[in-house]
């Protein structure tokens, strides 16, 4: 943020300015000036009492724009150069000295222009050393400026590096999004290619309704792919049609059943990862049953959470050598999407094998 070009910082520095001057320097000097009037019946004194804190004020309003047009130019937080700093230092030093020599002959014209006793000129009367005395008062001033200033500048300068973080870290959260979602499983579809044209010799229709639930799954993957969620009833679409191209390599050794909440089907979650739970229970589980089994697929929605349980037949067994990608990208996209508020289990119960997702209800 350039404060130089942000007319609320020149409104605030103004009203700032005159309060802080007014508020260390003068009311003191018309406290003791009201006394002086009291007994001598003039008046005029304190009328110029303000005059000259007013005149202060917006000298050092109009001096500071120097300071701050080489801060902005210049000072750089992040990359502080230290000739910068010691140019910095001397241009204050200079600043204060431009104002002692412009601030007196000011106070003169202020004096002429106030109802002022001819008799009473304190600024004719002041000798050279008490007006040098001056110097550390209105110095602290300006420091007490510069410090306001670069903490500003300290702030805004802190709030964009976090800026640049969130959306950096959103970009590469994105990237890691983009990178788990899921894919269709390329040996699935050489497999399904495979069965369908083997299907085509003994039932042409059939095969015809297989390949355009493939193509309804490559075209759900490739759409899907862009996005970060979806709603439950559209997961399910592609579920059946795994299923259903599934069934043509496992025949009646696969058993579908799904118990869905009608409360879940609106209900967005992140896409393909039903899917891959069924995709895992199918190449883990049931293809390794020669009597094959039940997948179960399991929706319930409650106030907090969307649960969604795949059981299969079968044992849980971790082959050697597998990596277990599908599980692993389950977990980091539930990770990414919603922190800790999301959970994923698998484990064997009762020589089922049982796949458990809780999903919050954001």
């Amino acid at each position: 943020m350039k404060l130089i070009n942000n007319w609320k910082y020149w409104v605030f520095a103004l009203i700032g300015w005159l309060v802080l001057i007014l508020s260390t320097l003068t009311f003191d000097k018309v406290s003791y000036g009201v006394e002086v009037a009291n007994e001598s019946k003039y008046y005029g004194y304190i009328g110029y009492l303000v005059a000259e804190g007013i005149a202060c004020g917006l000298l050092a309003y109009a001096m500071s724009f120097i300071l701050l047009y080489y801060i902005e130019k210049h000072i750089a937080f992040g990359n502080l150069k230290k000739r910068n700093v010691v140019a910095l230092v001397l241009l204050f030093i200079s600043v204060q000295i431009l104002y002692s020599v412009i601030l007196w002959p000011m106070l003169n014209i202020v004096q002429g222009f106030t109802d002022f006793s001819p008799t009473a000129r304190l600024i004719d009367r002041m000798s050279m050393f008490m007006r040098i005395a001056n110097i550390p008062y209105f110095s602290a001033m300006f420091v007490i400026w510069l410090f306001i200033v670069l903490v500003i500048k300290a702030y805004d300068y802190n709030k964009n590096i976090t800026l640049k973080q969130f959306k950096l870290e959103g970009s590469l959260k994105e990237s890691q999004l983009n990178s788990l979602k899921g894919q269709i499983n390329p040996h699935f579809m050489f497999n399904s290619l495979n069965n369908i044209r083997g299907l085509m010799l003994e039932d042409v229709s059939k095969s015809r309704d297989m390949l355009t639930k493939l193509s309804e799954m490559l075209r759900y993957s490739l759409i899907k792919n862009d996005v970060n969620s979806i709603a439950l009833e559209e997961e399910l679409d592609m579920v059946e049609n795994y299923i259903a191209l599934s069934k043509i390599q496992f025949e009646d050794r696969l058993e579908f059943v799904k118990e869905v909440d009608p409360n879940s089907l609106s209900v967005s979650i992140p896409p393909m990862i039903i899917q891959l739970l069924v995709e895992n229970a199918a190449k883990h589980g049931i293809a390794n049953l020669i009597k094959g089994g039940t997948i179960t697929l399991i929706t319930n929605r409650t106030e907090d959470y969307l649960h969604i349980i795949v059981r299969n037949t079968g044992k849980l067994k971790i082959v050697k050598g597998s990596t277990q990608l599908g599980l692993k990208n389950i977990k980091q996209r539930l990770r990414l999407l919603y922190g800790n508020l999301a959970e994923f289990s698998l484990g064997e119960i009762e020589d089922e094998v049982v796949a458990n997702i809780k999903i919050p209800m954001v």
